[in-house]
């Protein structure tokens, strides 16, 4: 599980745009041996591989983890507490039939599950590739509450044609609305169709215009999310984001790849006439993710890798957050970009492109667009037809002909979010947690990489572009965990780990987590209403030295963007310092002090001093105090503190003095034991002689009660005699 997950917290308080370019160095690093002795890290490890989705159901409380061959579902609290699995093979003959196709048996001829969709409360929607034969079912929830593992019979499922793509190699996009599947997928054995498909329900399957290039051409799917317009439910809409060769930029240059959002109407049910059973509203504009050059050429992120939709109050306004890396081989980077749902809405709005000319060149159309406008939903808003079957035959015509809107969606502020170039992996998944912070709201980005590290990135929006970095394949954000999965198996995680981050105020300041906060004596969880104080301390450590020795003062920053400098105070009782710098008889390195040997003037009391972004705090101060013999002579053996101490500098005496003050210490030990098995006795008497008798009276009785009072009260006090 180490190389699945090797978590970062890159908290960097970023620069203007131009120094994203440069690969930055986490703030902070938290190994996986450390989260998992620390009991903060809970692995699930599977054996089976080729993990797809993880699907949280807060109602159930439980975690669906799609695999191959396999569903498992476990708690969502604890994903190592009881977790359940069904076991899902593809059929025997269509492996058979697979091999005998020339594909490959571990990687394509079997049962890999790509959609996992809740349908309802009790029940899951999943589909797999089934060995080319792609196959979906119904399951019930309650299935994973008999055996720990069991089979689902073939006969319980259904052909997943135009749900679920044939071979697993293709990307895959799925949501379910209303009770219907809406499928971005490669519909056909070669994987040559490409198609959005909305499938279920009681509505005839629809699904985009077969094998027109200007329509999709080589897509892959990445998200679909259906979202409203206004406060009409017809006017709703259904919004798919994918990557496609884009016609409008080939030439002698080759393929071109072009990232794309696509909306269609949820109540469209095709033409009449033309495009019967097709998307007759079907639109697609190109989104935009790139870094402005100094001499105005842009750099281009064109390939959409993930898609998240933050949604806020206005439901009707989230923002969406992309994820992309480049095409180039020159160039391999990545970059976030966010982006509003007015500029997408204001590119739909706009012109669209069509071919024209003996060239068949792509130009901005400036002829008469039909009414209703293309794209418009059939809804009372907007000419009150009842449905897209009774829009007039040149709406559908245009829509068919014009699919491509000319205006492009850039990103929110003209530019991204987060860059990253040059460095060795690329950047692959992204999930959006905002969380209430100390002083207002932040989106906190967990990005996944291909090297299988995942990136912690909070957006500031501010004026001069300042962003934060902390680093998996496949992740998902429930609550206060974060769950992330590779072929390896599955890991929770909590979202923040605010007492790692040091054990001053300036430590937990500078870690800008907005999880976290110094509640006066130590970097907690922040509490929206918990009461907050400032305390901070330093602690000073002492180092005796043998002269002519050699030894290192070390500073270890838990931040790596933390400069250290060190300082030396210039006498006893003084009051300046020093900066210490590199000499004959010393080395300052970036963590600490190297002095190879040891002279009287090297005694004194040294300061590491840490500044980061204008903070400035001591984290460690080491009193060094050099020993010199013809200074400090042997004395009496009448003085075993001197002993003891002159015994820890000569190291070949060492082993020999820690054995007798372990002598010491066990001599010390049993005398005490001696002492104190003789007090129990003489307390056994005394109870036995104030209990005994039997004939005392109540003076008595009231006396013995008072005895014991005492006795418990104060218990390091030695037990009276009755006789006393």
């Amino acid at each position: 599980m180490k190389r699945m997950l090797v978590l970062f917290c890159l908290f960097s308080l970023g620069t203007p745009l131009g120094g994203a370019w440069r690969s930055t160095q986490p703030r902070l690093s938290f190994q996986h041996s450390e989260l998992v002795q620390s009991g903060r890290l809970l692995s699930l490890p599977m054996p089976a591989g080729d993990l797809h989705t993880l699907l949280p159901d807060e109602d159930g409380r439980r975690l669906y983890i799609a695999i191959k061959d396999h569903l498992l579902s476990t708690s969502l609290d604890d994903i190592t507490r009881n977790p359940k699995k069904i076991h899902w093979p593809a059929n025997p003959d269509r492996v058979e039939d697979c091999i005998m196709a020339g594909k490959n048996l571990q990687t394509e001829c079997a049962n890999f599950l790509r959609v996992l969709e809740l349908y309802n409360q009790t029940h899951l929607y999943a589909c797999g590739t089934g060995a080319f034969n792609p196959r979906c079912a119904f399951i019930p929830t309650t299935l994973f509450d008999g055996a720990a593992e069991q089979t689902l019979p073939d006969e319980d499922t259904e052909s997943g044609k135009g749900k679920c793509p044939y071979d697993p190699n293709q990307r895959t996009a799925t949501t379910i609305v209303g009770g219907e599947l809406y499928a971005g997928i490669s519909s056909d054995f070669l994987s040559h169709d490409t198609a959005f498909i909305r499938s279920l329900g009681e509505r005839h399957v629809i699904r985009t215009e077969q094998y027109d290039s200007t329509w999709l051409q080589g897509a892959e799917f990445v998200h679909v999310s259906a979202m409203s317009e206004s406060d009409n439910e017809e006017d709703d809409k259904v919004y798919v984001f994918f990557t496609e060769r884009a016609q409008e930029a080939e030439g002698a240059a080759g393929k071109v790849l072009y990232s794309r959002v696509a909306r269609v109407c949820k109540n469209d049910i095709g033409g009449q006439r033309s495009l019967v059973h097709k998307w007759s509203t079907f639109q697609k504009a190109r989104l935009v993710c790139s870094v402005p050059g100094p001499d105005g050429i842009q750099t281009h992120f064109d390939k959409l890798q993930d898609i998240f939709i933050q949604r806020g109050r206005d439901k009707k306004n989230p923002l969406i957050y992309g994820l992309f890396t480049t095409t180039s081989n020159l160039l391999n980077g990545s970059a976030v970009c966010v982006y509003r749902m007015q500029d997408i809405n204001r590119a739909f709005k706009g012109n669209f492109l069509h071919r024209e000319g003996q060239q068949y060149k792509w130009t901005e159309y400036k002829g008469r667009v039909p009414y209703p406008r293309p794209g418009t939903c059939p809804s009372s808003t907007y000419g009150g037809y009842g449905s897209t079957r009774e829009y007039p035959d040149d709406v559908i015509f245009f829509s068919r002909t014009h699919p491509l809107m000319q205006e492009l969606v850039r990103p929110h502020g003209g530019q991204p979010l987060l860059v990253r170039v040059g460095v060795p992996y690329k950047l692959t998944r992204l999930l959006v947690d905002r969380v209430e912070a100390v002083n207002g709201q932040y989106d906190v980005l967990f990005i996944g990489t291909d090297s299988g590290q995942v990136l912690k990135v909070i957006h500031l929006p501010k004026g001069n572009k300042q962003n934060q970095e902390v680093t998996l394949e496949q992740l998902q954000v429930f609550k206060q965990w974060l769950f992330a999965g590779s072929a390896e198996g599955v890991v929770q995680l909590g979202l923040f780990q605010c007492d790692l981050y040091g054990q001053v105020c300036a430590e937990c300041c500078l870690a800008r987590d907005p999880y976290c906060t110094w509640d006066g004596h130590s970097c907690s969880a922040y509490m929206p209403n918990g009461r907050r104080r400032n305390i901070r301390q330093v602690n000073d450590d002492g180092n005796p030295l043998n002269q002519g020795n050699s030894t290192y003062l070390e500073c270890l920053p838990k931040s790596h963007h933390a400069t250290v400098t060190w300082y030396k105070e210039i006498g006893e009782n003084s009051l300046e310092q020093h900066k210490v710098t590199s000499g004959e008889h010393l080395v300052v390195i970036d963590r600490g002090i190297l002095i190879p040997r040891a002279q009287l003037n090297h005694a004194g009391v040294y300061h590491c001093q840490l500044e980061e972004h204008g903070f400035q705090w001591t984290a460690v101060t080491i009193r060094l105090t050099v020993w010199s013999p013809s200074l400090y002579p042997p004395v009496a053996s009448t003085q075993p503190w001197y002993q003891d101490v002159m015994a820890l500098i000569n190291h070949s005496k060492l082993e020999r003095h820690c054995k007798k003050l372990s002598q010491r210490q066990n001599s010390k030990e049993a005398s005490s034991h001696r002492l104190n098995k003789q007090d129990r006795k003489r307390a056994e008497r005394h109870r036995h002689r104030e209990g005994g008798g039997g004939g005392g009276g109540e003076k008595d009785k009231g006396k013995g009660r008072k005895n014991r009072s005492r006795m418990q009260s104060s218990p390091q006090r030695l037990p009276r005699s009755s006789k006393t």
